[in-house]
């Protein structure tokens, strides 16, 4: 009697701790959005897109390489893939060089010379002041968030991650003959990096990262280059993001009295 007493007392001792402890429940799983073709996913990418027009923020930069670590601070205007200009600053805010790139043309106000240069002046005036030469022509869109090429992009292949979280999908440039890798959030269907290659030389690998809400479109606030086969890492963080604001053209224009 004195032993069933005992158990009795026990298992409602046990019952009365499991009782108190708090109960973890499994957390609910985000829906995922509809998805139901990739031509669908391609027109939501392309009217994202069409529907940045223009971009101005401010920037900090970081750029390295096998033998450079460099940091700056940035002013960030593109219109389209019609214009760009990058104003990059020193420690005191005194204006380092203006890279500007409009119509296919670079150009570049070296401020220490106080002179535009162009041509082969921009690669060495680029390197002296970042450190490495950058192709902005080529990477006019990656920095507003569009896939390049877009219309002309072929689909080979798709597949999920491992969890499920990112679509791969695998295609071919009709007009480059370049491949290409794009991942895309499985919830939100926006565009989480893209590898570019040219036959087996990958030329670059990009990532979108942070995105905020600008005026109801979703603009990703860090952007990551990197080009392994330079070993350099370009990583941009953005602030006081604005979008379509009817930037001008002659926002890209230098001073008429430097140009003269």
């Amino acid at each position: 009697m004195l032993t069933f007493l005992r158990l009795y007392v026990t298992g409602c001792l046990l019952i009365f701790f499991i009782s108190c402890q708090s109960k973890v429940l499994p957390l609910p799983t985000k829906a995922k959005p509809t998805l139901n073709s990739i031509s669908s996913l391609f027109s939501k990418l392309e009217a994202r897109n069409l529907a940045i027009r223009d971009v101005k923020a401010f920037l900090r930069t970081r750029i390295s390489g096998e033998n450079f670590n460099q940091s700056f601070r940035q002013t960030f205007l593109v219109k389209g893939k019609e214009a760009m200009r990058v104003d990059t600053y020193n420690f005191f805010r005194q204006v380092l060089g203006v890279l500007i790139y409009k119509g296919k043309k670079t150009l570049m106000y070296d401020a220490r010379k106080n002179q535009i240069v162009t041509g082969e002046e921009v690669r060495e005036n680029m390197r002296r002041i970042l450190g490495t030469y950058i192709d902005f022509g080529g990477y006019i869109s990656l920095f507003s968030g569009e896939i390049p090429h877009l219309s002309y992009l072929q689909t080979k292949a798709s597949n999920w991650n491992s969890d499920q979280t990112v679509l791969h999908i695998e295609m071919f440039n009709q007009k480059t003959g370049e491949q290409v890798d794009l991942g895309v959030d499985a919830h939100t269907l926006l565009p989480k990096s893209l590898i570019l290659a040219q036959g087996t030389h990958e030329v670059y690998r990009v990532y979108w990262d942070d995105y905020k809400k600008i005026d109801e479109l979703d603009f990703a606030h860090k952007v990551t280059i990197e080009i392994k086969s330079k070993k350099q890492l370009i990583v941009v963080t953005y602030s006081e993001v604005v979008v379509n604001q009817g930037i001008p053209l002659e926002a890209f224009e230098l001073a008429s009295g430097l140009m003269n």
